[in-house]
């Protein structure tokens, strides 16, 4: 009788050791679960800041590619009425002369 106490015991005492080992491996993998979520996270947020970084660089180029083609537009368009008006300045010139011989001679 006193043997099936000590292996009663025995048992016991081995069926604690396993729950305890079981509740140690559980935490490891909760801690190793909680490190790759948190890895995962921080890789999201660094890939998600880089794409904005980048999309952010594509626009501020095609916004001075734009504001570039814009200006030389306007170059052009500047150079064009001086050209017109130095063609105009002439026959101005002459139409103002003879209105004012018409007018006062």
């Amino acid at each position: 009788m006193a043997e099936v106490i000590q292996e009663v015991q025995k048992a016991e005492t081995d069926a604690e050791e396993i729950v305890e080992e079981s509740k140690e491996i559980k935490a490891e993998k909760i801690e190793d679960a909680e490190e790759k979520a948190s890895n995962i996270i921080e890789e999201a947020r660094n890939r998600a800041e880089n794409e904005r970084k980048s999309e952010l660089n594509d626009f501020k180029s095609e916004l001075d590619s734009e504001t570039s083609k814009i200006l030389e537009d306007a170059e052009d368009d500047a150079a064009d009425i001086i050209e017109e008006a130095s063609e105009n300045e002439d026959s101005a010139v002459g139409f103002l002369m003879d209105s004012f011989e018409e007018e006062f001679l």
